[in-house]
């Protein structure tokens, strides 16, 4: 049976949430290590806490997701279920998605990449998601905090790893060094105020027989050639009909089997992603 959503728990669920996620990050670190182990490479050198070792260690999980591929089961038939970490559990999966065994390797790369974080901003807190805005992806999430900014730190990863697991490009170990600098300097308020950042970059309203999915603003003005590579690979996606751009900042997305959350995670992923920073 599928666990209640991050987005529809109480404050209260929410709290136990953040608990149960931090009581997870020694275990799956430790994992982690022991699975280096096993392909015969030296945990302690490849973990020394630095910035620039998620580079090797981003490469090394995606070689090895890339190889296990996806899970045979639908979501809701997958007797891995109950081990999953309890992000994954209470996150919004889609299928054909990644075996237990993949899901465990970005559980324990978010356990090391909050030992990095942590290291480099030790003023950074964990807290649950939240933000004045009703439609805020990281709502109840755990998140790391500081100057403002919020980060789920599995977020990117995992979707790094859908694009493994299906056989797509996926972030490099550089772009995922990029993207760690990036959180270092926005946790320590080095980066683009918090505040000035106050709508999503995008936005999702199930219609009838569609979706219409609007852009933030600026996005759409400043980026339009990164908006039309994303309708592109949209359109190119399994489920996926077809997309319409009918305004600069505007989309009707035709894709029966998907529902609301799954295109707002994909967009906003994929622009995470692919935005210049």
């Amino acid at each position: 049976m599928t666990e209640l959503l991050y987005e529809w728990m109480t404050s209260q669920q929410a709290t136990a949430a953040l608990g149960a996620y931090l009581a997870e990050r020694e275990p799956a670190l430790q994992r982690l290590r022991s699975e280096l182990a096993a392909h015969g490479l030296d945990p302690d050198a490849l973990l020394d806490g630095s910035v620039e070792s998620v580079a090797p260690v981003w490469e090394w999980i995606t070689a090895r997701a890339g190889r296990l591929g996806v899970d045979p089961h639908p979501l809701e038939e997958d007797p891995t279920r109950p081990s999953w970490p309890s992000w994954a559990r209470h996150g919004k999966l889609v299928d054909p998605h990644p075996p237990a065994e993949s899901l465990a390797l970005v559980d324990g790369f978010a356990s090391y990449l909050g030992q990095v974080l942590t290291a480099e901003v030790p003023e950074a807190r964990w807290r649950i998601g939240e933000h004045r805005i009703s439609d805020y992806p990281a709502h109840n999430h755990p998140v790391m905090a500081g100057a403002g900014h919020e980060i789920f730190l599995p977020g990117i990863p995992l979707y790094g790893l859908y694009q493994t697991a299906h056989g797509r490009q996926t972030m490099s170990g550089a772009e995922l060094l990029a993207h760690t600098r990036r959180t270092v300097s926005a946790l320590r308020g080095d980066g683009p105020d918090a505040a000035a950042v106050e709508e999503p970059p995008v936005t999702v309203v199930a219609e009838v027989d569609c979706f219409d999915v609007g852009l933030r603003d600026d996005i759409a003005a400043q980026h339009p050639e990164t908006v039309e590579w994303m309708i592109t690979e949209l359109t190119d996606r399994e489920g996926v009909d077809s997309v319409h751009r009918y305004g600069p900042a505007a989309l009707v997305v035709d894709a029966p089997t998907w529902d609301e959350m799954r295109l707002k995670l994909w967009c906003t992923m994929w622009l995470q992603r692919h935005l210049p920073r």
